[in-house]
């Protein structure tokens, strides 16, 4: 008798999760494109964030996803896309090329993100995000050399590109295979964004 409750009880739990997964509703807790975006992931479910370094909403958000990131499922890739809605958010979108150019994101992404939050760093043009590298190791010939590079012109332009391509309003805004896109507005939440994400990468990988 105990292992018939509890097998209606585990049948139970998965039909009530499934239930309020599927309570997800295009159009209200995330965006369907009219036209979806070609994605670079091949037969991977891409996951793009859309971000700018000098967002506190983007800020706040970056160790929750860090965190949810670790149980990413193997059927989504995950990208960084610096947003690009206008000249003010240019060198924001170059920061983050240029330590993409000199393979330091891992390192410095959150750091730089801490620079520009926590201590109030301006970091406003070239000189001042080249001076806070070689303060973090780096070689500054090396770091001006990036930060003039064709890769990370070709890239912006990209990010020009694609931020209009995606109709979306604002940063943070994740984009699930150039199909979908989801905000904490939309979603309802910072917490219930990660699930509409998780949904919308289920969908995709069915």
């Amino acid at each position: 008798m105990k292992k018939i409750l509890c097998f209606l009880s585990v049948c139970f739990l998965s039909i009530y999760a499934n239930f309020a997964v599927a309570n997800f509703v295009a159009g209200q807790d995330y965006v369907v494109l009219d036209r979806p975006v070609k994605t670079i992931t091949g037969d991977k479910v891409e996951v793009r964030e859309l971000f700018w370094y000098y967002c506190p909403h983007c800020f706040t958000l970056e160790p929750m996803m860090e965190n949810w990131l670790k149980a990413l499922p193997s059927s989504a890739q995950f990208i960084r896309q610096p947003a690009v809605f206008s000249d003010r958010w240019i060198n924001g979108a170059i920061f983050y090329y240029v330590l993409e150019q000199l393979n330091e994101v891992n390192r410095l992404h959150g750091a730089l993100f801490d620079e520009i939050h926590l201590h109030k760093t301006p970091l406003t043009d070239q000189e001042d995000f080249v001076n806070w590298l070689v303060d973090n190791g780096i070689d500054k010939k090396h770091a001006n050399d990036a930060f003039k590079s064709f890769s990370v012109r070709i890239k912006l332009n990209k990010s020009k590109i694609n931020t209009v391509k995606y109709k979306t309003s604002g940063v943070p805004t994740f984009v699930v295979n150039g199909k979908y896109w989801v905000d904490s507005k939309h979603a309802g939440g910072e917490k219930r964004l990660f699930k509409v994400l998780d949904y919308l990468i289920q969908k995709e990988s069915q």
